[in-house]
């Protein structure tokens, strides 16, 4: 599966549960500021894939005072269930709210690969989307590597929104 959206499209109307007990809309919630939204594949996936949302999270929780004063909200994505990303943000101390996306409408509509290990299904690697208050998507991070992620999601903000390159079928 690969990304169906990228950099200037706006952000897909989707309705996901918040770890705060909301059902916030992902593209109303961008409404306020700025905000990363990182796809991950934990608390519950295993092994390498695990340890690599395990790190894009921490990342962003080292880096949260910076995006932060960058005017930048962060928003975690998982497949996890709402008790599980509850359980995940209080022994994790995470500063910031996680979104359950347990049916898979979000990954599916922005095609954020997924992996199946029994019923459990998670985000195969890390993948972050940077979404300015107008609601385009300002940057495409794929994969988020945890030493780069904060800086690319600053960056992401600082650079406009490149201009649509012309179709070679439709020139001249």
């Amino acid at each position: 599966m690969s990304m169906k959206l990228s950099v200037g499209d706006p952000l897909p109307s989707v309705g996901l549960r918040a770890t705060d007990g909301f059902l916030l809309n992902l593209r109303s919630f961008v409404s306020k500021q700025p905000v990363v939204f990182v796809f991950f594949g934990a608390p519950t996936l295993k092994g390498a894939g695990r340890r690599r949302g395990l790190k894009a999270i921490e990342a962003l929780v080292a880096g949260h005072g910076r995006l932060r004063e960058a005017g930048i909200a962060v928003a975690g994505i998982s497949t996890d269930s709402e008790q599980q990303q509850t359980e995940f943000v209080e022994s994790g101390r995470l500063p910031f709210l996680l979104f359950s996306d347990e049916r898979r409408s979000a990954v599916e509509l922005l095609g954020i690969e997924t992996v199946a290990d029994g019923d459990n299904v998670n985000v195969v690697k890390p993948v972050a989307i940077a979404a300015d208050r107008d609601g385009f998507i300002r940057s495409v991070i794929d994969p988020a590597e945890p030493d780069t992620l904060v800086d690319k999601v600053v960056g992401a903000f600082l650079e406009p929104i490149p201009a649509p390159t012309p179709d070679a079928s439709t020139a001249g």
